[in-house]
């Protein structure tokens, strides 16, 4: 931390004394007030000058407080990125899809000239949405797990009461949302598997009444099957436990169809792993017996057995749609979502 005030400090860590703004005045040979403007890079300063304070500065090691500077300025140039984690559960629970995801919000705020300020929040008494009020960021871009209810509610209120907030994995539409072209990506699925000669194909998206991205996934296999004139079945089964779990249980309930299913589309990427286990430990073979399509491209997916096919969606895309919405709302425009593309990348799964 630097100091506007003139009586020089000692930092704890070297114990010298801390260079203030004062001291590169006094070597530059000019005032306080001059050095503020120079390294704010105003045009009231000369070029002469502002070469001057500048040298004196790198030569003493003064480094400028920005926490001060970022409170004086309308902008903190940072956006906050909070990740709801499943409540009860660690880290390690989370979609590796959102770690992707996080990668690519960091390169399109990065490429807007924007830090990140990455929060992990999971419990009710944990949940901050204070970071505009702290003047620690100018926005948040909200993603992460449906299934913690609370902490949707908590951040959709924040940004009803004026908080800047775009959201990606939200479990309803009452928050600014981007999200992927799920009824698309259940179409491409669907399709592929009908090309394959799949006539008995079963849906799995446990808990799909409340997470919309499921529910939009479960209206796209809906409407193609009808194209077909095909039946749907449902084997969502259980919600409890990680998705993996989810998509192990759904398989009970595939096998106790009659006759039997011959494909599965899956919710997500992480059902479908759960789903190609019991499907396996029940000496079904993959796509023999049952072909499986996931849903959202996570890169563990192209090294199971056999290899998933997924739908994907375009990570990049969603990091930069995010952004642009998230300051498009900074800049005073209506927040909004968006729909991000999807692709269906074919494996050995089907």
């Amino acid at each position: 931390m630097r100091s506007d005030d003139p009586i020089s400090e000692a930092d704890p860590a070297t114990g010298r004394g801390i260079v203030t703004s004062f001291d590169v005045a006094a070597a530059a040979g000019v005032s306080q007030s001059t050095v503020s403007r120079a390294l704010r890079n105003l045009d009231s300063v000369s070029a002469e000058t502002r070469e001057r304070v500048l040298g004196a500065a790198q030569q003493l090691g003064y480094l400028p407080d920005l926490r001060a500077a970022r409170l004086r300025q309308a902008t903190t140039g940072c956006i906050a990125l909070v990740l709801i984690v499943p409540p009860g559960t660690g880290r390690a629970a989370l979609n590796p899809f959102y770690y992707d995801l996080v990668a690519a919000i960091e390169a399109a705020a990065a490429a807007e000239g924007r830090r990140i300020l990455l929060s992990f929040q999971a419990e009710d008494a944990g949940f901050d949405a204070e970071f505009e009020q702290r003047r620690e960021a100018d926005g948040m871009i909200v993603v992460g797990s449906a299934t913690n209810g609370a902490g949707w509610t908590h951040f959709t209120r924040a940004a009803q009461q004026g908080r800047r907030v775009v959201g990606w994995g939200s479990p309803h539409d009452r928050l600014p949302t981007v999200r992927a072209d799920n009824r698309d990506g259940a179409r491409q699925a669907v399709e592929h598997l009908y090309a394959q000669g799949r006539r008995r194909i079963a849906f799995a998206g446990p808990g799909w009444e409340r997470h919309a991205a499921y529910a939009e996934r479960r209206e796209g296999y809906l409407a193609a099957l009808a194209e077909r004139g095909l039946e749907p079945i449902d084997v969502s089964g259980a919600t409890v436990g990680e998705r993996e779990e989810q998509g192990a249980a759904a398989i009970a309930g595939l096998t106790d169809v009659t006759p039997q299913p011959d494909a599965l589309f899956a919710a997500s990427d992480l059902v479908a792993l759960g789903a190609l286990r019991a499907l396996r430990a029940r000496g079904l073979r993959v796509p023999d017996d049952v072909a499986v399509v996931g849903f959202d491209g996570i890169q563990g997916v192209r090294h199971c057995d056999p290899a998933l096919t997924t739908v994907a969606q375009d990570v990049g895309a969603a990091g930069r749609a995010l952004v642009d919405a998230l300051l498009r709302n900074i800049a005073g425009a209506p927040a909004h979502g968006g729909r991000v593309p999807v692709r269906l990348i074919v494996r050995g799964s089907t």
